[in-house]
């Protein structure tokens, strides 16, 4: 593959920081934003050729936005570092948001802090490994031996000034006809900003560690320190044993023991359980429903801190 990857870089001629910034913007916009924009096409209040209209405008408002972003950080010095991290996190966002439904939010990035390598383990598969070669792997060798041009500071600022001139011109035309559009559908999934990649996973990333990163030398706060046996346990007799069982990655609403049609719980429902049905977590991720659920603090009042 590296000999692939030298004799493409041969092949290629030189081209123009800016229309290196097009290439990554386009792959950035397009390749990586599927999901997003299957999601939008199902909430267009539109139909028909106001509907396509609707979802091309949603493409070039998401392309202008990244191409500005782009010309003003990208520069021939650090381009190609900059574009591979944004395919490698961009790719690997799109690959979780696609395949398996996942909404990127600070909540997601908590749980991979908190994940292990057998959890990792788990989500490999032929779909994952072929996505890793096909869209992020691939398209970060392809860049990298893509030669850019030098060209005079004078010509490049302007060449930079034109396209965000250019860029904006577009934003500012589009979100002017479709703003109200935009505006409900923004206001109602306030999840779709979980779905654009890799924006998705900077802005989170960013977010978790202003806000969710564990605080260092907070004090310890005792909990449950007035409990206390009430019978003594005697040598005749076996203390009370209760096991909590906690499906805390399933809806309950998917449990045949809340009355789901299907036969979901079969192994617990041959057992003597009591069956909490009308209990709500404080969050959808593991590393905000577990620590809450055994906190002792009542939802309303939960402080993960």
């Amino acid at each position: 593959m590296l000999n692939t990857f030298s004799l493409l870089k041969k092949k290629i001629p030189p081209i123009s920081l800016g229309m290196f910034n097009l290439i990554v913007v386009l792959w950035l916009s397009l390749a990586l934003n599927i999901s997003f924009y299957q999601k939008i096409a199902k909430l267009t209040p539109y139909s028909g050729l106001k509907a396509q209209l609707f979802l091309a405008a949603t493409v070039l408002v998401v392309t202008a936005l990244y191409n500005v972003l782009l010309q003003l950080f990208h520069w021939r010095w650090n381009a190609k570092l900059l574009a591979s991290a944004l395919i490698f996190i961009g790719g690997f966002s799109a690959y979780f948001v696609s395949s398996l439904g996942a909404v990127i939010s600070p909540d997601q990035i908590q749980n991979i802090m908190q994940t292990d390598a057998r959890e990792m383990r788990d989500l490999t598969s032929v779909r994952f490994i072929l996505w890793s070669i096909f869209l992020v792997i691939l398209p970060i060798g392809i860049i990298s031996q893509i030669p850019i041009k030098k060209e005079p500071a004078p010509k490049l600022l302007l060449k930079k000034l034109l396209h965000i001139a250019g860029s904006f011109a577009i934003l500012a035309g589009l979100l002017f006809v479709f703003y109200v559009d935009y505006a409900a559908i923004f206001r109602e999934h306030r999840d779709l900003k979980g779905m654009l990649s890799p924006q998705n996973t900077i802005a989170s990333t960013l977010s978790y560690y202003r806000h969710r990163a564990p605080k260092q030398d907070l004090p310890l706060v005792a909990y449950g320190t007035d409990a206390h046996r009430i019978l003594p346990a005697s040598q005749g007799q076996k203390p009370k044993l209760m096991v909590l069982v906690v499906g805390e990655t399933a809806r309950a609403e998917s449990f045949s023991l809340n009355g789901y049609s299907r036969n979901t719980n079969p192994e617990l429902a041959k057992l003597d359980v009591i069956n909490f049905s009308k209990v709500s977590s404080c969050g959808t991720a593991t590393a905000v429903s577990v620590p809450c659920m055994f906190s002792g603090m009542p939802r309303k009042d939960y402080d993960e801190q």
